[in-house]
């Protein structure tokens, strides 16, 4: 099994491990301020999804300038959805540029990784294409 598999599907399980022990944790206790963060979590990674989406589908920039205005971009939703939830505060707003640095940069080795797995498969069935005639 390769290793994005089972990163993939670890990511996947957690995410819904994590909503079904927050459901029966709101049901019997109500919403603590843990669970609170973590869906409102989920809920700025829709957001950034969803506008992520948008971008690649409707802009056409090359891949540097995408990323560069895509840190801007999530950089300052993930402030003013801070402002709006409570976890920024005016002397504190820095730390979103950091908190989409660190998630941008582990996105792009994520994409970078998935880009050379492609392009290895394209090879190899352009190779066995050319072998084959």
């Amino acid at each position: 099994m390769p290793i994005r598999k089972i990163l993939k599907d670890t990511c996947i399980l957690a995410a819904l491990m994590i909503l079904a022990v927050f459901a029966c944790s709101i049901i019997w206790s109500g919403l603590t301020a843990e669970i609170t963060l973590v869906l409102a979590l989920f809920v700025l990674a829709l957001l950034i999804t969803v506008v992520n989406f948008l971008m690649d589908e409707f802009l056409s920039l090359s891949i540097i300038v995408s990323y560069i205005v895509k840190y801007f971009v999530f950089s300052a939703m993930v402030m003013l959805f801070g402002f709006i939830v409570g976890w920024f505060f005016p002397s504190n707003f820095w730390m979103a540029f950091i908190y989409v640095g660190i998630v941008l940069v582990l996105a792009f080795a994520v994409d970078a990784f998935r880009v050379q797995r492609d392009i290895g498969y394209i090879n190899d069935h352009i190779h066995k294409e050319d072998k084959a005639s």
